[in-house]
């Protein structure tokens, strides 16, 4: 019904306007209206500013005054892939803040070329497509965006001026012969790093910008003139990596990550490997940067030797290993104190914080007797004496494997922690477990290393035996609590599992984990009720093949029951995580911002066999005929970093989430797929601004300065998530966009008034208008009890809901004073339509990137 009148307000609107305006002028305010009806409800208070982009150039919005305060290097700069050296995603610099950013106005946009005709048989992939998929690096004014295609382009943050660009000649079967598939064409942020020491290789000084291309090559791009001065190869094939099954394979979806100890001249690298059964072994290794080529100082192993390769099967692998681990080893099991079912707790159904008190969450591989260290993890992965069951389905060949971790930048550490890194790891392949059976370690976990010799010093798995695709790719930070009286570094760590962790960076000491509470956002639970991890000590959950296994046999857990067909249910947090971003830290007031979101998935059993072995996770999302609708929604929390309790939340409902959230100026802002950035107070959790940019948006904004020391926002537009593509608005091509501060006036005197009036009633359709200075919030709940927010603010408006409920409307009126939307704003329809004119003008004559 709601598209039929979306068609048929279109259509009289564009009959009306024909006699008057230009067919161009006429589509673009039809797409604007679309967009902003069928967007997440919220009007727009943009600043009107000269924004007329064309195809061949970036367009430049009116001169802006410099800021009169000299920035720091913190607060000028977005100089790694996470913002700073911590990873914290976080920028001091306060010119743009909540009350300012009512003055944020189009500075700039770029029209990213397409992909090149020589790699279109590519695209359509797994996140494969044109756009930009790493953040863009801002330093001392310059702005460096890389495509999924590994073009990087050079702008001045002042006004998109194309500095250089710099190409690298992808083909299609470039890799060929090196076990990893075909060129992916998906990057994400930790696929880059940037430096500015000087190192033997290449050689390599000054401002330097480095990242893992699609070829399995690491490139190092001089940032001033755009040249190449090092690419070397950081992976040869199955060869270079002792015990693999000649089979075995590195499919992963996306280049893997890099991170670089300026310091001490080592680059760490390792392979993302998912997908498929049959994944090479997981490693991570060191490279020597201080020689020319860089030569591999170390390689370590984080699973166990497969079968038929140049190294002995080794059934005591993990056993070694945690015996040469210096500090702890561990995996994380909320549920072994205090549970009436054998599984969870109160607490852990409850959701918020949970505090690890002498090891309540946590099952501790140090300190467990060898009797019961080897009973458990014995064989662990299955890969010694494979039962007949396991050598029909994968040939004698490996029976599973673990690849590293991807999403957010790996981590250095710093200070207290100086001479480590933290490296996470991928989800258990397959993804059922008819011939992996155990915890299999260390999937899923995050695991510190040295970063000089490639020893172990500490590793924490986050979710036993996954068989849910609950990899702890993503995000990692470090911060600084006070335990005990005590200075500590923590890491900070987000997983696909959906749990926030504090860690003790030194030691790898869980302090606390926390969980989105049940029945704040939507009533219930926050996970499904086989959602919560396994106990890597119950032998029947680390047999299941698939998690309904432990209901379906719970009255005969034999190992024919555990691993044969099983029942579908209804999965979240899904295959798509609890977290599927990156969270922010603001080290100034100690606190966390992160988003979670539920985007349910009905999943079913497939199993494997000898002909789907090689193609194939084992399970996969399948129709639901009981499911209903089911509505996506995600929530940013802000969570103070020492007791991991809630400060504030705020819902986005009716889409989930991808990307990351960042702190700035005392905003949290957050971009969407339905083509919005989010300016949340961080102090309050109110709304300050609700930017529609037009385009959908999966990665973070980036806050650095011109050289001029005016701030911007940046960001790539044009890409959709998995998570949210229900909300997204319309694929438009993809563009670099700059946000500045535009002519904001001087300080006025004036005062104001407010009132506030809250109505419930039972109705079947709503009706809102508002009128300038006025705000209205809309919270409907529908028959079925799904909760719909929407806000109003600002220009005068009207939007109808419809479908019955329970409505609760709250109007906020401003009075008196001097009003922003009278001065400075415009009508919102009349600014989307300037964003949406130079998307339509930027699309005609794009051409592929040479």
């Amino acid at each position: 019904m709601t598209k039929v009148l979306l068609k048929n307000m279109t259509k009289g609107i564009t009959k009306s306007m024909k006699k008057t305006l230009s067919n161009t002028s006429i589509r673009a305010i039809a797409i604007s209206l679309l967009f902003a009806i069928s967007g997440i409800g919220a009007s727009i208070l943009i600043n009107p500013v000269s924004a007329q982009p064309n195809s061949a150039a970036p367009s430049v919005a009116a001169p802006v005054a410099a800021a009169t305060a000299p920035l720091t290097q913190a607060e000028a700069n977005w100089e790694y892939p996470n913002g700073n050296a911590f990873n914290q995603d976080y920028n001091p610099q306060f010119q743009i803040n909540s009350s300012s950013a009512q003055y944020l106005g189009l500075s700039w946009i770029y029209p990213l070329p397409d992909i090149p005709t020589s790699l279109s048989s590519l695209a359509g992939g797994i996140g494969a497509g044109p756009g930009v998929g790493m953040k863009v690096i801002i330093v001392n004014g310059t702005a460096l965006a890389t495509t999924s295609f590994d073009e990087t382009i050079a702008f001045d943050v002042q006004n998109g001026n194309v500095l250089w660009t710099f190409f690298t000649p992808l083909a299609p079967n470039q890799t060929q012969g090196e076990a990893t598939g075909p060129v992916p064409l998906h990057s994400h942020d930790g696929n880059e790093w940037f430096t500015t020491a000087s190192f033997a290789a290449g050689p390599v000084s000054g401002p330097t910008l480095w990242w893992q291309g699609q070829n399995n090559r690491v490139y190092a791009i001089n940032a001033i003139s755009g040249k190449e001065v090092l690419n070397f190869s950081d992976f040869t094939g199955l060869s270079m990596v002792a015990g693999n099954s000649p089979q075995s394979i590195y499919n992963g979806i996306g280049a893997s990550n890099i991170v670089i100890n300026q310091q001490l001249g080592i680059l760490v690298s390792g392979h993302d490997a998912e997908i498929d059964a049959d994944n090479g072994r997981g490693f991570f290794a060191g490279w020597n940067l201080n020689v020319n080529p860089p030569t591999m100082k170390w390689i370590t192993y984080d699973v166990p030797p497969q079968p038929n390769s140049n190294v002995p099967l080794n059934p005591y692998f993990d056993q070694q290993l945690i015996a040469n681990i210096s500090q702890n080893a561990g995996t994380f099991y909320p549920g072994q104190f205090g549970s009436t079912n054998d599984y969870t707790t109160a607490s852990e159904l409850a959701g918020g914080v949970q505090m690890n008190t002498n090891d309540s969450l946590v099952v501790n591989w140090k300190t467990m007797s060898p009797t019961l260290l080897n009973a458990t993890l014995y064989n662990d992965w299955g890969q010694s004496d494979q039962s007949a069951q396991c050598l029909a389905i994968d040939g004698g060949g490996s029976t599973g494997s673990t690849g590293s971790g991807w999403g957010g930048a790996w981590l250095l550490g710093s200070g207290q922690s100086a001479g480590l890194v933290y490296v996470p790891t991928n989800n258990k392949d397959p993804f059922t477990g008819p011939c992996d059976p155990g915890t299999d370690l260390w999937s899923a976990s995050i695991i510190a290393l040295n970063v000089t010799t490639g020893a172990w010093v500490w590793a924490l798995q986050t979710t036993s035996h996954d068989i849910w695709d609950y990899d702890c790719s993503w995000y990692q930070a470090l911060a600084n609590e006070t335990i005990n009286g005590v200075n500590t570094e923590v890491v900070l760590k987000t997983c696909k599992d959906g749990y926030l962790f504090e860690i003790n960076a030194l030691t790898g000491n869980l302090i606390w984990a926390w969980n989105p509470p049940s029945n704040i956002v939507v009533p219930g639970p926050s996970r499904c009720n086989i959602c919560y991890p396994f106990n890597p000590l119950n032998s029947t959950m680390m047999n299941a093949d698939f998690p309904t296994a432990i209901l379906d046999c719970k009255a005969t857990p034999t190992i024919a029951c555990l691993r044969g067909p099983q029942q579908p249910f209804l999965q979240y947090p899904s295959e798509l995580a609890g977290f599927e971003d990156e969270q922010s830290y603001d080290s100034a007031t100690n606190m966390i911002y992160a988003v979670s979101h539920v985007v349910p998935s009905y999943m079913g059993y497939f199993g494997l066999n000898s002909s789907t072995y090689f193609s194939s996770t084992g399970e996969g999302g399948v129709p639901c005929p009981t499911c209903g609708t089911l509505y996506n929604n995600a929530t940013i929390w802000a969570i103070h970093a020492d007791t991991g309790q809630i400060a504030w939340h705020y819902n986005i409902p009716l889409q989930g989430y991808r990307g990351g959230v960042v702190i700035s100026g005392g905003l949290v802002l957050a971009d969407l797929s339905s083509g919005d950035i989010l300016m949340v107070n961080a102090a309050t959790g109110q709304l300050v601004r609700d930017y529609y940019i037009g385009a959908p948006m999966d990665q973070l904004v980036s806050v650095g300065s011109s050289v001029q020391g005016q701030e911007s926002f940046i960001v790539p537009v044009g890409t959709c998530s998995f998570e949210a593509i229900s909300t997204c608005p319309g694929t438009t091509p993809g563009d670099v966009v700059a946000l500045t501060l535009q002519n904001v006036p001087p300080v006025t005197s004036a005062s104001a008034s407010t009132s506030t009036t809250t109505v419930t009633s039972t109705t079947t359709s709503v009706t809102t208008t508002t009128i300038p200075g006025q705000t209205i919030t809309t919270t409907t709940t529908l028959g079925n009890g799904q909760v719909v927010t929407t806000t109003i603010t600002g220009a005068a408006s009207t939007v109808t809901l419809s479908g019955s409920g329970q409505v609760t409307t709250t109007t906020t009126t401003t009075t008196g004073g001097v009003s922003s939307t009278a001065l400075y704003g415009v009508a919102a329809v009349a600014v989307i339509f300037i964003i949406a004119t130079g998307y339509l003008a930027m699309t005609r004559g794009r051409k592929p990137a040479s």
